[in-house]
């Protein structure tokens, strides 16, 4: 298939689309390129299908959007086919523990997080393990004028190890106390703070920059102070009319930005193995976002 040109279809009215007509191991031209990037822009996550890739293919497609993260420090996951920047997302058919089974996006405790990440299923449950996306600026945009106004004023404190507590996040239920302790000791100082309302490099829209799990307070706040606002947050990102729900099939792959996304991984396969292949991809982050009087 020559990628001469493609079709972009969108899933929901605010979130996510999927992309026909290309086939992922050709090299990608420039049209192609750019109208996938709009297509990002657009709808903060799009998706192939029927793709058969090696990681070398897919590492590939990553590198056209950006330069390739080795993410060695922070995650638990390994680099396939010598390939560091292919990072292998596993789930054992016995392990409890859903990865990335909260609204997350990823590598938020960066000072520079990822700009976009790129999702290509290896193996697939026979049925279950949905990823759902939320797109920020829709968020934003929901918020009465009052609230934006204040949350332009704040900034939030993201936390790494928040994600392996069973206290703070229910998708590491599996895990034990001690296991949180090791992670706050391995992890420690791997934290930022990041504006809650920022504004899109690319698109210019301002983003609603919150992480449920990762944010653990507003900067000069406490947790408890913070959290009553951060429910209320997280509320408004699971709305069902800013999300879109993306089906995996053998051959499908996704690719979000971070700066536009959050996302979900859904815990309903519990049983089967579930293999995913990552690449993260670095580029221009947020801009502080001007704050209103």
């Amino acid at each position: 298939m020559k990628n001469t040109g493609i079709t972009v279809c969108p899933l929901s009215a605010y979130t996510g689309a999927e992309i026909s007509g290309i086939d992922l191991r050709e090299p990608l031209e420039e049209e192609a390129y750019l109208e996938i990037r709009q297509a990002i822009n657009d709808w903060g996550a799009v998706f192939f299908r029927d793709q058969v890739l090696t990681p070398a293919q897919q590492l590939a497609f990553a590198r056209k959007f950006g330069k390739s993260e080795e993410d060695t420090h922070v995650s638990n996951m390994t680099g396939v086919d010598g390939l560091p920047e292919v990072k292998e997302v596993l789930r054992e058919a016995g392990d409890a523990r859903n990865i990335g089974g909260f609204w997350h996006m990823d590598q938020s405790f960066y000072d520079l997080p990822s700009c976009f990440s790129v999702l290509y299923g290896r193996e697939l449950p026979p049925i279950g393990g949905d990823t759902m996306f939320s797109h920020l600026s829709a968020a934003h945009d929901s918020l009465s004028p009052g609230l934006q106004r204040t949350l332009e004023r704040l900034s939030g404190v993201h936390v790494r190890a928040h994600a392996d507590s069973s206290e703070i996040n229910s998708a590491a239920s599996g895990l034990s106390f001690d296991y949180y302790v090791e992670s706050c000791k391995r992890f420690a100082g791997i934290e930022a703070t990041h504006p809650i309302i920022a504004r899109h490099p690319e698109t210019g829209r301002k983003v609603l920059y919150f992480s449920p799990v990762y944010t653990d307070r507003f900067e000069g706040w406490t947790r408890d102070e913070s959290l009553p606002l951060m429910k209320y947050l997280t509320g408004v990102l699971g709305k069902p009319e800013h999300t879109c729900r993306f089906r995996w099939e053998q051959g499908s792959m996704a690719m979000w930005d971070n700066r536009a996304v959050v996302h979900y991984a859904l815990d309903d396969y519990g049983g089967h193995r579930r293999l995913m292949h990552r690449v993260t991809v670095d580029g221009p982050w947020l801009e502080q976002s001007e704050k209103e009087s």
